[in-house]
């Protein structure tokens, strides 16, 4: 009994001599977690970017659709950049985002949560794209819901500003519904001018979130996620005007920026921009970025042959203009003085200034694609110029004209004009690259005004298609 009792005792002291080792080589930063650590004590640290540095630049090549150009835009800080809080959507599914649409039908959302964000101007990310002058925002360590598996992979959708969890109920909504949900509010306020605020974002990119990589701190008991550098994009698209080769003068009887006619003494003098065609207020918008690419149509890159698509763009192709669109080509024809009416005198005040030109932000449109069919006069989201031409260096009793254009997307050629009225209601895209007309989320439409040319009556305008994360296309000439 007492060689027994001895033996025992030496077994009690192997095994506390052995245990802190063993414990102190077990790896909680990765694989085998276990729900003594983890049971309900899950948690995500998401940081993401939604904008970069302020120089858009230009290339002397043709535009390649879809391509990153070699520039970046800024948002407007406050407006534009500002994150209040997100919704995170995960689920489960190998193909992600893009499953079939029967699996997708039957791929239900595991976990649907909204936190809120702080500004972070100190972090530096560790991983993924970043580029210089990007805004962080982070959710800080927030605990996530028991029905998150930390064994299992998960992807993960980002909706920025935008809480969606009354819409989306764990395990009865499906990631087809999901992806497929469409808004038709996408920031506060009218969109026109500068009336607009707190932009709804979604993701670039599927992320995949695999829990096995969280690290687990002992002290806090908490097993930690943490995203790094998730990309968004805004669910609209912006239109500016830039007047660059103009001043802005007030000694006409019609103030605004003047223009040089080339080859002559006379002056046209720029009023008012308004734009037209536009899916703005009552039109709908894909909560996600869809192309028509046959396999994998949802946060594809976009290119020549693989184009944006909106929720209307199948059935734009009869002669007159859809319900839901807003200051449509046929009223502004009638009179261009109508609530998406710019004037370059009352936004004297509201003005930018970019590469030391005036800059005057028009619209803030949600997208509109367009088939090879439609008819460009009642879908193509455009520009109508309004201003007066001045004789011989007058400056009174000029005439009023208004020149029309609509908006490029992927141009294809170097140097297009804007004409006056009438305006030929029979012309359709023609052409296979259909995304030469359109507007796009998360693109800024930069128009300027090249020359005047009073021979012909026409205005040749350029436009510089910038990605307020980077830039898309460079300059094309319109």
């Amino acid at each position: 009994m007492k060689y027994l009792n001895l033996h025992i005792v030496r077994l009690l002291l192997m095994a506390l001599i052995v245990l802190p080792v063993a414990t102190s080589c077990y790896d909680y930063n990765h694989t085998d977690i276990t729900d003594e650590f983890t049971d309900n004590n899950n948690w995500i640290n998401v940081t993401i970017s939604v904008s970069t540095s302020n120089t858009p630049k230009t290339r002397a090549n043709k535009p390649q659709g879809g391509e990153d150009g070699d520039g970046r835009e800024t948002g407007i800080e406050t407006r534009e950049n500002h994150v209040a809080g997100v919704t995170l959507i995960f689920f489960q599914h190998a193909d992600g985002i893009n499953a079939s649409a029967s699996e997708a039908s039957s791929t239900t959302i595991d976990y649907a949560v909204y936190y809120t964000v702080t500004r972070d101007d100190g972090y530096i990310p560790t991983s993924g794209t970043h580029l210089p002058g990007e805004i962080y925002y982070t959710t800080g360590e927030k605990k996530l819901g028991k029905n998150i598996d930390p064994k299992k992979t998960y992807h993960m959708l980002v909706v920025a500003n935008a809480n969606l969890t009354g819409q989306i109920t764990a395990g009865t909504t499906t990631l087809a519904e999901v992806r497929d949900m469409t808004l038709y509010s996408v920031y506060s306020g009218t969109g026109i001018g500068l009336n607009a605020s707190d932009f709804f974002m979604s993701s670039e990119k599927d992320l995949i979130i695999d829990f096995s990589y969280s690290t687990y701190d002992k002290t806090t008991n908490r097993n930690t996620y943490y995203l790094d550098n998730a990309h968004l994009e805004r669910m609209t698209a912006r239109i500016d005007y830039s007047a660059e080769g103009a001043t802005y003068s007030t000694a006409y009887d019609h103030s605004g920026y003047v223009y040089n006619v080339t080859g002559t003494t006379d002056h046209f003098v720029l009023t008012s921009i308004t734009p037209f065609n536009l899916n703005i207020g009552a039109g709908y918008e894909y909560l996600f970025k869809r192309t028509d690419d046959a396999t994998n149509p949802y946060l594809a890159d976009e290119t020549t042959t693989n184009w944006v698509v909106d929720p209307y763009r199948s059935g734009k192709t009869t002669a007159e203009h859809p319900t839901w669109m807003a200051s449509k080509l046929t009223d502004v024809e009638s009179d261009i003085s109508n609530a998406y009416n710019i004037t370059m005198a009352a936004s004297q005040t509201a003005k930018l200034n970019i590469d030391g030109n005036d800059v005057i932000v028009l619209a803030y449109p949600k997208e509109n694609t367009l088939l090879t069919t439609s008819p460009l006069y009642y879908y193509a989201t455009g520009l109508a110029f309004e201003g007066y031409y001045y004789s011989g260096g007058a400056t009174t009793g000029g005439e009023r004209r208004v020149y029309y254009h609509y908006l490029r997307h992927q141009g294809d050629k170097e140097s297009y004009n804007a004409h006056r009225s009438p305006i030929d209601k029979t012309v359709t895209c023609g052409t296979a690259a259909a995304m030469n007309y359109g507007v796009v989320r998360n693109n800024i439409y930069r128009v300027s005004i090249g020359t005047i040319n009073e021979e012909k009556g026409t205005i040749t305008i350029k436009i510089e298609e910038e990605k307020w994360r980077h830039v898309d296309n460079p300059v094309i000439y319109i």
